[in-house]
């Protein structure tokens, strides 16, 4: 089933299938947004970043994800406004439809300049502290400078007759231009130099080279203002009269007509695109340029549309290409050769021509590979029919040579090629492996496999050939092909490309995933799981090693663990990549897709944002702004403040920080956030951004503000607050002095209990059973006259007795002192029962043995049972281990044994109803020390290898050093 999908995708995907127009990707803002009216006629932007869009329903300022809406209530003249530009500092400057001149401040103030009355004004052009201010089709020409306005005929100024002023355009800080009927006019210095005599200039701009472009008569002309203009072969229609013309970040020159026509001059061709883009029901009023190189639409019904710049520039069939499904590229200095699924194009800087090929081949000529080849441009590798998957044959492939002399004759029938080195490659024909070495066939090796005639690629590495096919990959070596299987790899997935990087890392390119082999091991790299994203049908490597592949689910980029995917919403031609080139003289990507080429200059994909400084506005309520510095009064202390960094529409991709005077920094995916119930007095909101766990803005901003205390901080009220508070305090003094007495009994009690605990723990220690067992060896030795043993054994019982006697004084000793102890007693229980079993005292650098202290006597009733009851009973030689630790201010000491265990311990006893005073005395006791402190002595008893024959036992015991003080701050009794 899953082989059936793939074979019919891949049949979709080679159908021949015409030019598809590539979208228009915008994103569309209307009054479902937030904008007042759908109907927008200008835009500007501020210092701050704000855009301000002139709409017929008053103006709107937007900081990146909300419109703020300002009306006749706010101070308009009238809520129609024709163009709006930015004045400098704080203020924008507009025009109230039919002749009011007002500004508006980022604050939202609005002031009345001048009232015009009789000179309607449809459009503002700023330059340097001038504003001209004028009417299409008008005679008449306003110029505000220092707060006075003063109005004049465009014949006085220009010395013309009947001329009437189409555009005003700013063509430099000392220059600028009229736009008229009479002809184009340059001002400098209050001079005036006449451009195009008679003819009727619409509209023209200015490139960042310098150079003019205006539109005379309905034609393209050209100029660098040093010299005449001169005609390019572009026109326009008759009828179609230029109102806007804008220049985009990759020098595309966008044209709005009086009509719904929009024009396009890219690449040296000119393109009526309201269609093709999706404009054709959408009026285009003007065209904007902000500052991040964003292009905005302001519209006719149509709101705003947003077009983000983008990394990606496409080229289909409408741009030359011979056919839109591009399957390989080849790059030959400067030149890119393209092959489709109907041809070879060749990209020669922003051109790109067919390459024609053999007439011979009918049908469908689908260039499968592109190959460098030693005294040519580059190698072909050719079919007249598609190719289709495993159980299906090619009618003609064809290998040939190209360079720009032409296309060679047929080289190679029925062969597929792939390079190795410029002069050396190899070439699979049928059966057989051939190795061409300048052009002559060096080698041939027969290869017994009949399915390794659908190889897609080769690639020597490590001085072994690598074939990947239809079946997955082989390796050839020692004149024997034989097919690779590895752990994670589909059995017969294909494999589309062998990459080597700089590395010397191996990669293939799969129908089911992207791999790497190295020292021998073959690794799987997880991109993602969305449809088509495994489907990785080219591979390549940039100048800064990150590794770029080519899939079904558009471009993926993978830099160390880092994996990001670039699809059609950033602008890729189609999701469907085929393969991807990197072109390292120009940082550029090549990119191969169902849908055309698309080039990506990496220097793009870098964000570096220059004006990364972080803007706080706060509302109350969402209605009243309040500035930074504001008195509040006590109610007002629920506020909403929102954040926005100037020229930086990708709000989404921050995170923010922010915190209320010296509180701990809170996180906001959002650039708004709500603080409820704020106290009185003084508070800063400080803020800063994050992209990527990378600080993004490059220091704090504050906002400061003050809110006003209540009644209840007054002088008055905290004298009240004074004498209730003393009558409190002596209330709640006797109360927890009645407390402490009744605590202090409580605890005389309880040392009490403990001191016969303690004393009843003693006499049970000393085991009587000890005592004579010991005496009874002391004996055996005299017996036996050996007198050296008797006497040792003998000497370190007597220094056991007086050490658990001098130990019986003492609450708490330390872990050196327990520890010698336990060594003397384990010393001597091990020479009592002849070498009956080995001990270990193993203590972690973190125990230091002066410093622990745990309580006395505590260990040795463990240690006998582990003796008597877990090892006596064994066969073998058993193994008692001690081991002490330090574990979060916590000594733990465990005691291990690999006796018989608990319960089989328990058949061997005689009296099967004994219950042990010695373990019920030491755990009341560990129960009382616990008392006095809120951690708590812990002890375990469990089997050491559960399941085993002899389980063993395991006791744990965790003595907190919180215990230890509790117990030295309790009150003595006297």
């Amino acid at each position: 089933m899953q082989t059936t999908i793939r074979f019919c995708l891949l049949l979709v995907m080679m159908v021949p299938l015409p030019s598809i127009a590539q979208t228009f990707r915008y994103t569309q803002y209307t009054t479902h947004e937030g904008l007042p009216i759908d109907n927008v006629n200008a835009a500007a932007q501020d210092e701050q970043g704000f855009i301000w869009f002139a709409t017929d329903f008053g103006i709107t300022r937007f900081d990146g994800f909300t419109f703020t809406n300002y009306f006749k209530a706010n101070g308009l003249i009238s809520n129609t406004i024709n163009d709006i530009v930015y004045a400098g500092g704080d203020s924008l400057i507009f025009l109230s439809y039919p002749y009011s001149l007002q500004s508006i401040h980022t604050d939202g103030r609005v002031n009345t300049i001048a009232l015009n009355a009789g000179n309607v004004a449809q459009q503002i052009t700023r330059f340097n502290n001038q504003f001209y201010y004028f009417d299409r089709r008008d005679s008449s020409c306003g110029i505000l400078e220092n707060g006075h306005t003063n109005v004049f005929k465009i014949d006085s100024l220009l010395g013309t007759t009947k001329a009437l002023l189409n555009a005003v355009i700013r063509i430099s800080n000392s220059k600028i231009a009229f736009c008229t009927t009479k002809g184009f006019f340059v001002k400098q210095n209050n001079q005036i130099t006449e451009y195009l005599h008679n003819q009727d200039v619409t509209y023209a701009l200015c490139r960042d080279d310098k150079t003019i472009v205006a539109v005379s008569n309905n034609h393209i002309v050209e100029s660098d203002i040093n010299s005449s203009f001169k005609q390019t072969p572009f026109s326009l229609p008759n009828k179609f009269r230029v109102l806007h013309m804008v220049i985009e970040a990759d020098a595309t020159i966008w044209i709005r007509g009086n009509d719904k026509g929009i024009y396009k001059l890219q690449y040296n061709k000119l393109q009526e695109v309201s269609q093709r883009l999706g404009l054709q029901n959408k009026i285009i009023n003007k065209f904007f340029v902000d500052i991040e190189k964003n292009m905005w639409f302001c519209t006719n019904g149509g709101g705003l549309l947003f077009k983000k710049k983008s990394a990606f520039i496409n080229y289909e069939t409408n741009d030359g290409l011979i056919n839109n499904k591009v399957r390989h590229l080849y790059l030959n200095k400067a030149n890119l050769f393209i092959g489709t699924y109907n041809g070879l194009s060749i990209k020669k800087g922003t051109t790109i021509t067919d390459v024609k090929l053999p007439s011979a081949l009918s049908g469908f000529k689908y260039v499968y590979k592109l190959i460098p080849v030693a005294g040519a441009d580059v190698g072909i590798c050719i079919a007249n029919t598609l190719p289709v998957r495993r159980d299906s044959t090619l009618a003609r492939n064809d290998f040939k040579y190209y360079s720009s002399n032409g296309i060679t004759l047929k080289i190679y029938t029925g062969t597929f090629a792939w390079e190795q080195t410029l002069n050396n490659y190899w070439l699979l024909r049928g059966h057989k492996i051939s190795n061409i070495v300048n052009k002559q066939i060096a080698q041939k090796y027969f290869i017994s496999k009949a399915d390794l005639w659908r190889t897609y690629t080769m690639k020597e590495y490590n001085n072994t050939l690598y074939m990947g096919n239809s079946w997955g990959l082989y390796v050839f070596k020692n004149n024997i092909a034989t097919k690779i299987n590895y752990t994670g790899y589909a059995k017969n997935s294909e494999v589309f490309q062998l990459f080597v990087d700089t590395k010397n890392k191996l990669w293939l390119a799969t129908e089911d995933g992207i791999y790497t082999f190295e020292n021998n091991r073959y690794k799987k790299i997880n991109i993602g799981n969305t449809v088509g994203s495994n489907y990785c049908k080219s591979i390549t490597e940039d100048n800064e090693g990150k590794i770029w592949c080519a899939t079904w689910n558009g471009l993926y980029e993978i830099n160390n663990e880092v994996v990001t995917n670039y699809n059609t919403t950033e602008g890729l031609g189609s999701k469907t990549c085929n393969v991807v080139l990197f072109d390292s003289t120009n940082n550029q990507l090549y990119v191969g897709t169902d849908n055309g080429l698309s080039i990506i200059n990496k220097n793009d994909l870098k964000a570096d944002y220059k004006f990364n400084k972080l803007y706080i506005s706060c509302y109350l309520h969402d209605t009243s702004l309040i500035k930074t510095g504001a008195q509040l009064a006590v109610n007002e202390n629920n506020l909403s403040f929102y954040f926005n960094i100037p020229y930086y529409q990708g709000h989404t991709d921050l995170i923010f920080e922010y915190k209320l005077d010296s509180a701990a920094w809170s996180l906001s995916n959002k650039p708004s956030v709500l603080i409820s119930n704020i106290g009185t007095g003084k508070h800063t909101l400080s803020v800063r951004a994050k992209k990527n766990g990378i600080l993004f803005t490059k220091q704090i901003t504050e906002f400061n503000f003050r809110i006003a205390t209540p009644f209840y901080k007054t002088w008055w009220f905290w004298l009240l607050a004074a004498l209730l508070l003393q009558f409190l305090l002596y209330r709640i003094i006797n109360y927890y002095n009645k407390k402490a007495r009744e605590k202090k009994l409580f605890a005389q009690q309880q040392q009490a209990e403990y001191a016969s605990l303690k004393q009843q723990a003693f006499t049970s220690l000393m085991n009587p059973h000890f005592i004579f067992n010991a005496l009874n060896s002391v004996q055996y030795y005299v017996n036996r006259q050996d007198r050296q043993s008797a006497n040792k054994y003998l000497s370190d019982f007597a220094t056991l007795i007086r050490k658990n006697f001098d130990a019986a004084q003492k609450s708490f000793v330390s872990l050196e002192e327990e520890l010698e102890t336990i060594r003397m007693y384990l010393a001597l229980e091990k020479m009592r029962f002849t070498d009956k079993f080995d001990y270990e005292i193993l203590l972690s650098a973190e125990a230091e043995e002066e410093e622990w202290m745990l309580p006395s006597m505590v260990l040795q009733p463990f240690l006998e049972n582990a003796i008597l009851h877990g090892l006596m009973p064994l066969q073998t030689k058993g193994l008692l281990q001690i081991h002490a630790s330090v574990k979060q201010q916590t000594l733990v000491i465990s005691i291990t044994d690999n006796g018989v265990g608990v319960q089989k311990s328990k058949l061997y006893k005689t009296n099967k109803k004994h219950v042990s005073r010695g373990m019920q005395l030491i755990a009341e006791r560990l129960e009382m020390l616990s008392n006095l402190s809120k951690e708590r002595i812990e002890f375990s008893i469990t089997a050491a290898d559960a399941g085993a024959e002899n389980e063993g036992t395991k006791v744990m015991l965790c003595f907190p050093q919180s215990v230890y003080d509790a117990f030295q701050k309790q009150p003595v009794r006297k």
